[in-house]
């Protein structure tokens, strides 16, 4: 249990900053509240009538633009929460429930409400548009958007029907929100949804009462997966970022994970002394980590990545992020031949390292801890510590020279230097972890 320094009363959800992982919000009752040190120590940040936090959201580009869904609506924060603004410009007064950002445009967001249905917004929460044509349950607890096309959106309801256990329904839109259909009825509240960052066809849900149900089509047919967790009532559910295979629920009962898709769930309840799990968070960077919010404490499992610094580049983009804070490149990322090239001195320098050029021989040399890499524009050979490697088995890979500035490949370059490179197809983001 991490909680010094944080009352917990009335926590809701939790949200972790894809670049600096160590960098985590919850939402609570009384307002936002931060940690930067891997939930070691929390401290509150202004609330500016932030009451009720129901859910967060993080822009994934720009992390330090982030959402809170409150009582009163939509508030924003463009400086990692420490004062928020109020947007709900044309969003009825619902509490709003769940959040979702389009990860190619983070501009457009939706909110989800209760009784109101679903909202978007195209300027980063300035104006809201309901969005609700066939959308027949309006009670909407969860929302989860197809990293690879983000038109389609689902939404999973909570409110229908009578008597104490009413039925919820599963909706999905294939045009941004514009229309909806249903997917899946006749079931019990659905209060989560996640999708599979790789295949997102493949989607869970989490059924209060009836553990959780899996679709591999996109929603078109749905088989419960719920051996070693029927009966549970499942509020939250993540998967792992690299192996999706693994997932857990949070549920009323305590953390469950599985490691086959579902198919199987076994409790890992060791440490918790509060079991009504709320929400769950992955650490990107180390996916073994793994954060838990209840209604009064927060937990973590496993080792926190704080030895580890992180480097965030977009195509056409002439800002990188190092560990969140902006520096400015000579020329932006391209692509060329299939690959990623860049002006590579920032990031070389950024890790510790240096880079030097030899105009009589058009030769770059970087030295870094205990790697020496030269490499020559036009060649698709280069040196590693002395030993002969080729650059890449397409032989059009090689350094070039753009627009005066010396571009490198970029996976090469990383990976000859014990770098750590991840590339992400839908935001033509790159992150680069090391080890500083």
């Amino acid at each position: 249990m991490l909680n010094t320094g944080l009352d917990f009363l009335g926590a809701y959800s939790l949200a972790i900053d894809p670049l600096t992982p160590t960098t985590l919000y919850a939402s609570t009752e009384m307002g936002v509240l931060r940690s930067v040190n891997g939930v070691a120590t929390w401290g509150a940040v202004a609330d500016t009538g932030l009451k009720g936090v129901q859910c967060l959201a993080i822009d994934p580009i720009n992390p330090t633009t982030l959402y809170a869904g409150a009582r009163y609506g939509v508030f924003r924060s463009t400086n990692s929460g420490e004062y928020w603004t109020l947007v709900n410009t044309g969003l009825a007064k619902s509490q709003v429930s769940c959040l979702a950002i389009d990860p190619k445009t983070p501009t457009t967001l939706y909110a989800g409400t209760w009784g109101a249905g679903v909202f978007r917004s195209m300027d980063g929460g300035d104006h809201w548009t309901a969005v609700n044509t066939g959308l027949t349950n309006t009670e909407v607890h969860s929302l989860a958007i197809d990293p690879h096309t983000p038109g389609t959106i689902y939404a999973g309801s909570s409110g229908t029907g009578t008597g104490p256990e009413p039925t919820g329904d599963i909706f999905r839109s294939t045009d941004g929100g514009d229309h909806w259909m249903v997917v899946k009825t006749g079931i019990a509240k659905v209060y989560c949804l996640a999708i599979d960052p790789l295949t997102p066809t493949t989607l869970y849900a989490g059924i209060w009462g009836s553990g959780a149900f899996r679709t591999t089509d996109s929603g078109t047919t749905w088989t419960a997966v719920s051996t070693g967790l029927m009966n549970h009532d499942v509020y939250t559910l993540a998967i792992s970022p690299h192996t999706p295979t693994t997932l857990y629920a949070g549920t009323w009962d305590g953390l469950f994970r599985s490691m086959d898709s579902g198919d199987h769930w076994t409790a890992m309840n060791t440490g918790l002394t509060n079991r009504r799990i709320r929400s769950l968070a992955i650490d990107p960077l180390t996916p073994t980590t793994l954060y838990a919010i209840t209604g009064l404490d927060v937990f973590r499992y496993g080792v926190v990545s704080a030895s580890k610094s992180v480097i965030q580049l977009k195509i056409g983009s002439r800002t990188m992020y190092v560990d969140g804070s902006p520096v400015a490149l000579e020329a932006a990322p391209i692509i060329l031949n299939s690959r990623t090239l860049l002006p590579i001195r920032a990031i070389v320098e950024a890790t510790g390292g240096t880079i030097a050029w030899e105009a009589s021989t058009r030769k770059v040399t970087i030295v870094r801890k205990d790697k020496t890499l030269e490499l020559w524009i036009g060649k698709n050979v280069a040196t590693l510590n002395g030993k002969s490697v080729n650059i890449d088995t397409d032989s059009r890979v090689v350094p070039i020279i753009r627009s005066g500035r010396t571009l490198l490949p970029l996976r090469f370059v990383t990976e000859a230097l014990a770098l750590d490179v991840q590339w992400n197809a839908t935001t033509q983001a790159i992150t680069i972890t090391y080890t500083p």
